[in-house]
C-alpha cells in the first residue's frame, strides 16, 4: 500500500466481493444451507471478516392437525404482541403417516394479504406437513442474487462519490509520508475497532429485531436511536410497512451487505480521520446506522440517534458518522423483499398454539381455531468471525530413535509409565519449583530413547530447561524439556512467524537480533543464537536464565529476589537451590541460599543413581551397560522392575512389575504401532497408533473398542464410542475447533477473535466472551444474560470481578505475585502471609479469626494454629501421605501403609481401635474395608476397573452391570 494514500480499487474490489459467485451461493442452497455464502469484508490485504449463514433453509417441516369439522385455519405472521401478517405466501399441506411418511397428494394454496387462511378440503383428524414457498427453484435464487448485487452497485456507486466528493482531496493534503510500518499498525488498529463494534452488533442482531416487532412496548429502547418525532411515526406505521423491516432485519446477508459498505467508507478516510472514527466506533453506532436502512425500508426517515452522537467525544467524529450516515443512502427495498421472501421465508415457522386458550385476533377480526406460524428472530443464522491466516507446518516431533513422539503428558502410557507408541519409558518427576508471577517447575524426565543424550542429568534423563534449538539451513531443530527434536522452517522477515499445529508450537523472530521464540502452552521461550535465555507469558513476566562461563544453565530468576541455582561436579547437576536476595545493611544485594531444592547422585559412569529432596528422602535408579532404566526403587519402599526387547536407544519394553504381587505387566509388539497389554489378572489391553503417533484405536479389558481418525494436519476429525456413536470434529483454516458433532446430542459451535474462544453456541443456549489482548476473559455472559466481568493488572492477576448482582470481589497483590488481601463481595475482608520461599503461614478471615500454618521443607504442612490457640499436628512419610495426625485435643490417629506402597493399610484410631484395607487387585483398587468391629466391606471389579460387586458391612450385596462406555445399565 502506497502510504501517502489508499488504493480505491482495492476498497471497491474487496467490497464488490461481499458475495461469493452465484454459482458458489446456489450450490449452497441445493447442500442445505441456503444463504449459506462467505460474506467478506477485508481489512487491507490481509485480514477477512467473514460471516458464514449456517442451517438449512428448506422448505418447513412445521406440522399441524385438521380440526374435528374438517377445516384446518393457517395464520402466518411475525412473533410480534401486534398481530403483523406475512401475506401472499405460497403454501402446501402433505397428509403424513404417524411415521411422517406422505399419503395422498399434496394441497396447493396460496395465503391472501391478511395472513390468513382457512382450509375446508383437509381430512378431519388428520395430521399435515406445512410448507411456505414449497417450490423454490434456481429461479428463485438468481432473482435474490441478482437483488443483491443491484445493493452491492447502487451501494458502491455512493461509496465512490464520497470519494470523489469529499475524500479524495482530504488525501492529497495528507502530505506527512508515514513509515509503512505505521500504516500497518493503522490498518490493525482499524481492524481492532471494527471487529470489536461488529462483534458487538452482531452478538446483539436479535435485539434490533424484537424493538421493531413489538414498538409501543420497546418505545423507551428505540428512544436510545429515534427522536421523539420519528418514534411517533414508527408508532403510525401499519402492519405492511412493519413486515417489511422485519423482513429485512431477517435477511442476513442483506445487512452484512450494509456493514461491508460502512467498513469500506471507513477505510476511504484519511489516517487521521479513520484513527479518530475507529477509537470511537461502537455496536450502538452500526446499530443505528443499519436502524436508518430498515427504517427506509419501512417509509420512515430518521437520522442519527441525539444519544448515541452524545456518546462520542469527538466533534469531527461526530460529523464524519452524519456524513456516513447521508453518503450511504441505499436503494429502496421494496423489489428486494420481494426476491428475498421465497428464499427466506421456505424455513421452518414456530407453531406457536395449535389450539389458543381464546381466539387469535388479526385487527378487528375473531380468527377460531387457528394454526399461527410465526417468523422470529430468536436464533441468528449467521456467525461473524475473523478469518485469520496462519502459516501452519504440521510435523511430528521425533524421539532420538526417530520414532514420532507426543509430549509425555499426551501420550498413552501404561504402567510406570511406559509409552504405548514406542515401547519407551516416560518417566516425569517433579522436583521443586520456583514461586512468582511467573511459577517455574524443576521437573525432569527419563526417555529410553534418549540413553546416548546427556543434558547435565545424566544418560537419558532431561530437565525443564533443557530446550535447545539448532538451524540447519532454512531450517530449525528444537530440541524440548522432553528429548524431543522438531523440525520447523527457519522464520525470515518476510514469513516471521510459523506454527506447527501438530507439535502445538510456533517459531518466531523475535525482537533482539538473532533471537527466536518459540510459543507454548502459553509460555514463550527465547532463544539467541540456539540458547535459552529466557521464559515469558503474553503479559511479558519473564524468567531470566543465566549461564555460566562453560555456557551451562546457572540460574532461573523470577526478578522478584528469587531464584533457583544450579550446581555442578563434573559436568553434571548434583543440587538445585532455592535462593533469596539479601542484603545486610547498606551492601549489594547477594544471591543467598534458603534451602535445597534437591541434589543428584551419579555412578562412574554418570548415569543419575538417586534423587534426595529438602527432607532427605531418596529415590535410587539402575541401568544396564548401555543405560536403559531397569530398576526405580521409591523413597517409600516400593520398587518398579523393566524388562526389555532390542538394546540402547531402541529398546521396547516387554514386562514391567513391582515388588508388590498387584503389578506385573507384558507387552506384545507388532511393527504395525499395535501393542497388546497382558495384566497379571489374565485381561488384555489392545493399543493402535498411526505413523504420527496418534491413537487410533483402543480395546479395553472388557472388549470395549474405540476409535478415531484425524485429518492430514493430525487432528481429531472422528471418534466412535465401543456403542457405535460417532463424534465428529470441525477445525476452521487456523486449525481451531469451530464445531462438536456428538451421536446423540445437541452439537456445540464454537467461534473464535484472535486466536480464543469468543462465542459458544449449543442449542438455544449462548456463552459469550469478551477478552483482553492477552487472552484473559474480561466479560462473561451465561445463556440467561448474566453478566460477569473480570479486570487484571499488568502482571495478569485477577484483581477485580464484578458478578451479575452488582457485587464486587477486589484482590491485591504483592510484588511476588502472592495474593495479600481479598475484599469479599459481602465487603468482608480476608488477609494472607507468606514465608520466604511463598508458603502461606497466616491467614485472617473477614471476622479477624487468624490461623497460622507451618510447612516442612518439602511443603507439607505440618502444624495449624486454629484462631483460639488450639493445634493441629501432621506427620509423613516419603509419599506425603499422613501417618499421624493430632488434633486441637491432643487424641493422635495413626496410618500404616503395607507393602512400602502409597496406599493406607491401617488407620489406628486414638482410642486404640483400627480400621484395615486392602487392595487386591492388579489396578490397586480398593477391595476390602474390615472396621473397627470387624465388620468387613468388599468390592470386587470388572477388568476395566467398574465395580462388578459391593458386599456392605451388614452382609448385603450388590452388583452392578455397565455398558460398553461404562454407563450403569443394571444394579440388583
Amino acid at each position: 500500500m502506497d502510504v501517502k494514500t489508499v488504493d480505491v480499487e482495492a476498497v471497491f474490489r474487496d467490497f464488490r466481493g461481499c458475495l461469493n459467485t452465484f454459482d458458489e451461493w446456489a450450490a449452497s442452497f441445493w447442500s442445505f444451507s441456503a444463504l449459506d455464502v462467505e460474506q467478506v469484508f477485508k481489512v487491507g490485504d490481509e485480514v477477512e471478516l467473514v460471516a458464514p449463514v449456517t442451517g438449512s433453509l428448506f422448505p418447513s417441516n412445521t406440522t399441524a392437525m385438521c380440526g374435528a369439522n374438517g377445516t384446518l385455519t393457517l395464520v402466518h405472521l411475525f412473533q410480534s404482541t401486534r398481530f403483523v401478517p406475512i401475506g401472499n405466501t405460497p403454501v402446501m399441506l402433505q397428509r403424513i403417516d404417524p411415521d411422517g411418511g406422505p399419503l395422498g397428494e399434496p394441497i396447493h394454496h396460496t395465503i391472501g394479504p391478511s395472513g390468513i387462511l382457512e382450509i375446508t378440503e383437509c381430512e378431519r383428524n388428520q395430521r399435515y406437513r406445512v410448507s411456505f414457498y414449497p417450490n423454490v427453484s434456481n429461479d428463485h435464487l438468481k432473482a435474490l442474487y441478482a437483488s443483491y448485487q443491484t445493493v452491492i452497485d447502487e451501494l458502491e456507486v455512493r461509496l465512490r462519490e464520497a470519494w470523489t466528493d469529499t475524500f479524495q482531496a482530504q488525501w492529497k493534503t495528507y502530505t506527512d509520508a508515514k513509515p509503512l510500518d505505521q500504516r500497518r499498525l493503522l490498518e490493525k488498529a482499524f481492524l481492532r475497532g471494527m471487529g470489536t463494534a461488529l462483534y458487538s452488533l452482531w452478538d446483539n442482531f436479535t435485539q434490533l429485531y424484537d424493538l421493531l416487532a413489538d414498538i409501543q412496548p420497546n418505545s423507551e429502547k428505540l428512544l436510545a436511536y429515534l427522536s421523539e418525532a420519528e418514534l411517533d411515526e414508527f408508532l403510525k406505521l401499519g402492519d405492511d410497512a412493519i413486515a417489511r423491516g422485519l423482513l429485512v432485519l431477517s435477511d442476513e446477508p442483506l445487512m452484512f451487505i450494509y456493514l461491508s459498505a460502512i467498513a469500506s467508507w471507513i477505510r476511504l478516510l484519511p489516517p487521521q480521520d479513520m484513527s479518530e472514527v475507529m477509537g470511537e466506533i461502537t455496536g450502538e453506532v452500526l446499530i443505528n446506522l443499519l436502524l436508518l436502512r430498515v427504517a427506509g425500508a419501512m417509509g420512515v426517515v430518521v437520522r442519527l440517534g441525539a444519544q448515541v452522537l452524545s456518546q462520542i467525544k469527538s466533534g469531527r467524529v461526530r460529523q464524519l458518522l452524519e456524513l456516513l450516515a447521508r453518503q450511504l443512502v441505499g436503494p429502496t427495498l421494496a423489489a428486494h423483499t420481494d426476491a428475498v421472501k421465497p428464499v427466506l421465508l421456505g424455513g421452518p415457522a414456530t407453531s406457536i398454539k395449535a389450539i389458543p386458550a381464546v381466539p387469535m385476533r388479526a385487527g378487528d377480526e375473531l380468527v377460531s381455531n387457528p394454526v399461527a406460524m410465526a417468523r422470529d428472530k430468536a436464533v441468528q443464522r449467521t456467525a461473524l468471525v475473523r478469518q485469520e491466516h496462519l502459516d501452519d507446518v504440521p510435523v511430528s516431533g521425533k524421539n532420538p530413535h526417530g520414532d514420532a513422539a507426543s509430549s509425555a503428558d499426551k501420550t498413552a502410557t501404561n504402567g510406570c509409565p511406559v509409552s504405548m507408541v514406542t515401547g519407551e519409558e516416560l518417566l516425569t518427576l517433579a522436583d521443586g519449583a520456583l514461586d512468582g508471577i511467573l511459577p517455574f517447575e524443576w521437573s525432569r524426565l527419563y526417555r529410553t530413547s534418549a540413553v546416548e543424550v546427556d543434558c547435565g542429568l545424566g544418560f537419558g534423563w532431561s530437565h525443564s530447561l533443557a530446550h535447545r534449538l539448532s538451524v540447519v539451513g532454512d531450517s530449525v531443530v528444537w530440541t524440548d524439556h522432553e528429548n524431543r527434536s522438531t523440525a520447523l522452517p527457519l522464520p525470515t522477515t518476510t514469513r516471521p512467524a510459523i506454527t506447527n499445529s501438530l507439535a502445538e508450537v510456533a517459531i518466531y523472530l523475535g525482537d533482539l537480533p538473532d533471537e527466536l521464540v518459540l510459543a507454548q502452552a502459553s509460555r514463550f521461550y527465547h532463544f539467541v543464537n540456539g540458547t535459552l535465555t529466557a521464559i515469558s507469558d503474553a503479559y511479558g513476566n519473564r524468567l531470566r536464565i543465566s549461564r555460566d562461563f562453560g555456557g551451562r544453565i546457572e540460574r532461573v530468576d523470577n526478578g522478584a529476589g528469587r531464584s533457583l541455582f544450579l550446581r555442578y561436579e563434573s559436568g553434571r547437576i548434583v543440587a538445585v537451590e532455592y535462593q533469596i536476595q539479601r542484603a545486610k545493611d547498606y551492601e549489594p544485594y547477594v544471591w543467598v541460599t534458603e534451602q535445597s531444592v534437591v541434589s543428584y547422585a551419579y555412578d562412574e559412569l554418570g548415569r543419575l543413581v538417586s534423587a534426595t529432596n529438602a527432607v532427605g528422602e531418596t529415590e535410587t535408579y539402575r541401568y544396564d551397560d548401555q543405560h536403559v532404566i531397569l530398576e526405580r526403587g521409591l523413597a517409600g519402599g516400593a520398587s518398579f522392575f523393566w524388562e526389555w526387547e532390542r538394546s540402547g536407544k531402541a529398546a521396547r519394553c516387554i514386562r514391567h512389575w513391582a515388588s508388590f504381587s498387584q503389578m506385573d505387566t507384558r507387552y506384545a509388539w507388532d511393527d504395525d504401532g499395535r501393542v497388546t497389554v497382558f495384566n497379571a489378572d489374565g485381561s488384555q489391553e489392545v493399543y493402535v497408533h498411526d505413523q504420527r503417533a496418534r491413537l487410533v484405536q483402543r480395546v479395553d479389558p472388557d472388549g470395549a473398542q474405540h476409535f478415531k481418525s484425524y485429518d492430514d494436519n493430525g487432528r481429531l476429525t472422528v471418534e466412535q464410542d465401543p456403542l457405535g456413536a460417532v463424534t465428529a470434529y470441525q477445525y476452521d483454516d487456523a486449525g481451531r475447533l469451530v464445531a462438536v458433532f456428538p451421536g446423540d446430542d445437541e452439537p456445540t459451535s464454537y467461534e473464535h477473535d484472535n486466536g480464543f474462544v469468543r462465542v459458544v453456541r449449543r442449542g438455544e443456549a449462548v456463552w459469550k466472551y469478551e477478552r483482553n489482548d492477552q487472552g484473559d476473559v474480561t466479560r462473561k455472559i451465561d445463556p440467561e444474560g448474566h453478566i460477569t466481568d473480570y479486570t487484571y493488572n499488568k502482571y495478569g492477576q485477577l484483581i477485580g470481578v464484578w458478578l451479575p448482582d452488582h457485587s464486587c470481589q477486589r484482590l491485591i497483590w504483592n510484588e511476588r505475585g502472592q495474593l495479600v488481601e481479598e475484599q469479599l463481595p459481602n465487603g468482608g475482608i480476608k488477609r494472607y502471609r507468606y514465608d520466604d520461599v511463598g508458603r502461606q503461614i497466616a491467614r485472617e478471615d473477614e471476622h479477624g479469626a487468624l490461623t497460622e500454618y507451618q510447612w516442612d521443607s518439602v511443603g507439607r504442612l505440618v502444624r495449624v494454629v486454629l484462631p483460639g490457640g488450639a493445634t493441629r499436628e501432621y506427620s509423613y512419610n516419603p509419599y506425603g501421605k499422613i501417618t499421624a495426625e493430632r488434633d486441637e485435643l491432643g487424641r493422635v490417629t495413626r496410618y500404616e501403609y503395607a507393602d512400602g506402597l502409597h496406599l493406607i493399610s491401617r488407620r489406628i484410631n486414638a482410642d486404640g481401635t483400627q480400621v484395615n484395607y486392602r487392595y487386591d487387585n492388579v489396578r490397586l483398587l480398593l477391595t476390602e474395608i474390615e472396621n473397627e468391629v470387624g465388620e468387613t466391606y468388599r468390592l470386587q471389579y470388572h477388568p476395566n476397573g467398574l465395580i462388578q460387586q459391593e458386599t456392605g458391612f451388614d452382609g448385603q450385596r450388590t452388583a452392578y452391570v455397565y455398558d460398553l462406555n461404562g454407563n450403569l445399565q443394571e444394579k440388583t
